[in-house]
């Protein structure tokens, strides 16, 4: 009996080194690879949380980013519904207290250009837009001439700034524009010489209108017609104490330069005010 069972103690020994070595060994392995795997779906599930909570969270922000983009376009186009209607213009009187350089302005709000500028406050540079003759700023009444700016032929474009030089463009014939004329000059009938000025001096296709002999000092470039779309001249002048007016107008009314200059010159001038002195 005792042999018998040593004999089956034998028998059974590797038996239970092949379980240990395989089954046995395969069933202490087990565990772990379970809960690998339960933590495989567990970091599968999480990355699956992950990925549906960072898609909700830019559903959410894209949605009201476009929200916010819609509510804006609909504040903008209730803001500028009035200057969008009419091209930008704006037809409101109102004077804008100004300051350019140390020189203090009331300009009605309908002449000037830019919508920037159509408030209170100080400009290096003021841009300012009129109808000629009548000298007005824009109103309905005047929506066609002003829509039409690109030609431009009854509207004075006028820039107002800090002096920036010691003689206006009158004052610059003799001692400038003279080294670069090109050619004889032509007297016309409105009482200027017409004179071409050569390219080397940088004056490309550019003629200067100035009155030789006048008690109304008046010198304008211009642009010759065939070089553009639109013939234009410019002119600057000094007005108060220290502006410069630089105004740009058709070529057509040349003809009417001697009206054209005193009145654009008495506009400004009639801008300049005395600062009013405000207590706290």
């Amino acid at each position: 009996m005792q042999t018998m069972a040593r004999q089956n103690n034998g028998l059974s020994d590797p038996l239970a080194i092949v379980g240990r070595n395989g089954s046995a060994g395969f069933q202490r392995q087990l565990p772990g690879h379970i809960e690998r795997l339960a933590k495989t779906r567990m970091d599968d599930q999480e990355k699956k949380n992950t990925i549906s909570e960072k898609l909700l969270k830019w559903i959410m922000i894209t949605s009201v980013s476009l929200l916010l983009i819609a509510l804006s376009i609909l504040a903008l186009a209730h803001f500028f519904g009035d200057s969008l209607s009419s091209a930008g213009q704006s037809s409101s009187t109102q004077e804008l207290e100004i300051v350019i350089g140390d020189e203090y302005l009331k300009v009605p709000a309908n002449k000037v250009r830019f919508y920037s500028q159509r408030s209170s406050g100080a400009y290096s540079k003021l841009e300012l837009y009129m109808h000629w003759p009548s000298l007005s700023g824009y109103h309905e009444g005047l929506l066609e001439e002003f829509n039409n700016a690109a030609k431009g032929e009854n509207l004075i474009f006028m820039s107002l700034e800090p002096r920036s030089m010691s003689h206006d463009m009158s004052g610059r014939v003799g001692p400038i524009y003279s080294q670069f004329f090109e050619g004889r000059g032509k007297l016309l009938n409105n009482g200027l010489v017409k004179q071409a000025l050569s390219a080397s001096g940088g004056y490309i296709d550019e003629d200067l209108y100035y009155a030789a002999s006048s008690p109304y000092p008046f010198a304008a470039r211009c642009v010759r017609g065939a070089a553009a779309a639109t013939p234009f001249c410019i002119r600057d002048i000094h007005v108060g104490k220290n502006i410069m007016l630089t105004y740009r107008f058709h070529q057509k009314h040349l003809a009417n330069w001697i009206e054209l200059e005193q009145s654009l010159s008495a506009l400004v001038q009639s801008m300049i005010v005395q600062p009013t002195l405000k207590l706290n």
